[in-house]
Parts: structure tokens; sequence; C-alpha cells
């Protein structure tokens, strides 16, 4: 690890000065564990391997040690971490493609956070009400948004904000980090003329589910029985927000495209698109089209179930952040080891009913297992590598499409089995790594 990387990402000048057990390097390798341990616990693991590495004798070192340690490191150090990775992943140009588009997502979840004062003076609290007074319960949150690679599971670019700070603002942010080539993909909760517009100035491509009510000059594709199904039309910017606009530079008439898509269910959705040209994108691709936008979705069931977001190992907002993000880096570093080995399993696909992937319960423990000897240690990091490439191979999952989703329980109306869903839950999807 550079010195650079070190000056540019510890709190002060004179942090990490002296020699001692807990040192740049070796505070920042433990705190990428990010365990479900207790800290006591995560310390004297990291304890183990420290004298497996090194020919220095280590002492346990106190959960105190380690906290002074980690608020002297800015969580700016794993933003940077994760867009090197990202970095990485791309620059051979070798990703999986939509027609040509890497496709991206936008979404954003509200993330609880540890109650401390702290914490209270840089996200916001709200009360959760209950109907029984005495159990309502003040609640700190903050709003995680993310711009996601779906189809190769990367993270182009996160932010954690305070929960005041709406989706539509982070989206916007978030166009900085895209390309040419790019189609982003949003649900129905961001469609407005101010994203579009910005949008359109830069030199991507979206796509976003519209409610029924969002343009009225295409409501009646909404209509069973409608006969058209693809139509284009011109958009104005409101008058309300029309100068806004022109003082930012940024166009107040844009076209945009409208797709009539009926899904399995015979429900219909309109799509707006800024790809006009039928020839990139048929009326036909939007339906597949859309419905890999669910990528993103499952990344965050990845991130606060598989690698347990909301338990948090620090009290603090410094602490809340690097956690965050190294959970970003994590699911990109991850991301990038497993690619190959998954063209891999997909090539075996003749020997087994359905294609395989690599199960993240064992890539993400890898990870984290070897992480010592990835960032610390003196061995060979090929090596390391393909003892790491063949622990990816084992018990990988099966990729079942079009499996259909099963009716949750509790929605039966005969039944109060809310506490069974739950037990199951914990039991076969919760997976703590």
């Amino acid at each position: 690890m550079s010195e650079e990387f070190k000056t540019t990402h510890k709190g002060k000048v004179t942090d990490f000065t002296r020699e001692r057990k807990l040192n740049f390097v070796t505070t920042l390798n433990i705190m990428l564990k990010k365990s479900s341990k207790s800290l006591q616990n995560t310390l004297n693991d990291a304890k183990e391997k420290l004298l497996t590495f090194s020919q220095k004798t280590y002492e346990s070192v106190s959960a105190g040690a380690y906290t002074k340690a980690r608020a002297k490191l800015n969580y700016t150090a794993f933003i940077e971490l994760y867009r090197l990775v990202r970095e990485q992943f791309y620059e051979d140009g070798d990703y999986h493609r939509f027609k040509g588009f890497r496709l991206l997502a936008v979404d954003g979840s509200k993330v609880i956070l540890p109650e401390s004062d702290n914490i209270k003076a840089t996200f916001t609290s709200t009360i959760a009400k209950n109907q029984m007074e005495d159990f309502s319960k003040e609640v700190v949150q903050a709003r995680a948004s993310v711009l996601y690679d779906v189809l190769n599971n990367i993270v182009i670019d996160a932010t954690l904000e305070d929960k005041a700070k709406g989706e539509r603002v982070l989206a916007i942010s978030h166009l900085q980090h895209t390309n040419e080539n790019d189609l982003i993909v949003f649900d129905r909760g961001y469609p407005s003329i101010e994203l579009f517009s910005y949008i359109f100035s830069s030199s991507a491509e979206f796509l976003v589910r519209i409610r029924r009510n969002s343009f009225k000059q295409v409501a009646f594709l909404f209509a069973p029985h409608c006969s058209q199904d693809d139509i284009t039309i011109e958009v104005k910017a409101p008058k309300k927000i029309k100068e806004t606009l022109l003082k930012n530079n940024l166009p107040t008439t844009m076209q945009i495209r409208f797709v009539r898509v009926v899904l399995d269910n015979d429900a219909v959705e309109v799509l707006a698109t800024s790809v006009l040209n039928h020839t990139v994108l048929q009326t036909s691709d939007f339906k597949n089209l859309y419905h890999k936008r669910w990528g993103i979705e499952t990344f965050f069931h990845i991130l606060k179930n598989r690698l347990s977001l909301e338990n948090f190992t620090g009290n603090t907002a410094l602490a809340v952040q690097q956690d965050f993000y190294i959970t970003m880096f994590l699911s990109n570093y991850e991301s990038l080891l497993v690619y190959d080995t998954n063209i891999a399993l997909t090539e075996k696909t003749e020997t087994y009913k359905n294609a395989q992937k690599v199960n993240k319960s064992i890539s993400f423990n890898t990870i984290k297992q070897k992480s010592f000897e990835l960032f610390y240690g003196n061995q060979n990091i090929d090596t390391v590598l393909e003892e790491m490439q063949k622990l990816f191979q084992t018990t990988p999952t099966a990729i079942r499409p079009n499996r259909p989703n099963r009716k949750r329980l509790d929605k039966d109306k005969n039944k109060s089995t809310i506490h069974t869903n739950s037990a199951n839950f914990y039991k076969r999807k919760k997976k703590v790594i």
C-alpha cells in the first residue's frame, strides 16, 4: 500500500506516524473483514493472522485501542478502493453488455443506523410510531443510493446521505460517473422532467417505468386494448422549472419514446426512454430489458442480509461511512474475482440441468478469510488467488430462470404465519458472512 494512499486517507498528518501494533495497514485489514463476531473476537482472529505473516510478537489488542485507531482512518480510503476495483474490472473492455449498452440501474434504500449523539448530529432521526404509545421509539436513518451495473454486478457509484435528501437529487449526482453507451434503468419513483433534462445533457441514455398520471399525453397507452405500443412525443418542461433548467444550460424540450409493455399477468406498464432508434432497441426488447433492473434489488438484498450492512461496527458517523463503503468494496472485489469462475461454471451447463454460478456465501467468506494474505502477507498473490478460485468452485448455486415467486404465507387470510415467515427467513435466507 503506497505512502501516498496512506497520507491521503488518514485523519491528520500526525496519525499513524509512530510504530504501533495497529498501524494504517493493519487497521484497514481488520476493518475490511467487517465481521459479525464480537469486536474482541475479531481482534483475536486478526492477532493470529499477524503472527502468521510477521516475525514480530503481537499481544492482544483491546477494543478501545482499535476504536481509537480506526478513528484516524478516513472513510475515503474505501471509496478509492471500490473505485480502483471498478476501473480494473472495465479496463480490458471485456464485460457483459445488452445490445451494446452497459446496463446500469439506480435505486435507493433507507438504512437504519445506530442510535448515538454523534450519529444524530449528521443523520436525521424520526419517531417510529406504534399503536401503543409506549412502544414508539426514535430511529436514525440514512439514505443509500447506488448506480449499479446489473449485468456485471459492479458498483459504479454509491453514496450514503441524510434521508432528507431525495432520491432524484442523489440520482443526478451519479450521472458524473456515466459514459457514452450507458443505459440507466429507473423504477417509477424517479421520473421527472428535471432528471430527464440532466440525463439528456450527459452522454448516457435512460429507461424508466412511469405512472399512469406521469404524462397525460401518453395515459391512453395504459388502456387494456390500446392499439399503439410504441410512440415518440415532444415533452416540454413546465414553467415552474424551465427558468432553472435554462440557468443550468439544460434542455427544456426533449423527444422521448414511450413503449407499452404487457406483462405475463396481463398487467400493462409503460416505459419512457431516450433511445429513439427502433433498430438499436426494438419494441420487443423492452420487456426483457426492464426486467434486468431486478439485479439492483438483489444487490440491496445481499448488502442488507448477506453482508449485514446495518450491523454497524461502530457508533459514530465516521464508523457508519466506513462500514458502508467497505461493503461497496467487498461487493466489487467479489464480482471481480468470481467473474472468470462464473463464466467457467456457465460453460459446464451441458453437464447439469441448470446453469451454475458461484455461491456468494462461499465467495464473500473466502475474501474475508484471505484479506490478510491479499493485502498484508508476503505470499505470492497469484498463488493466493489460485487457492481462492478453487474455493469459489465449491458448492455452486444453480441458476433457475423464470422461477415463479412463492406466495408469502402471511398473505393467507386463514393463517397467522408472520412468525413462521420470520423464522424461515433467518433459517434459510439470512446467511451472515
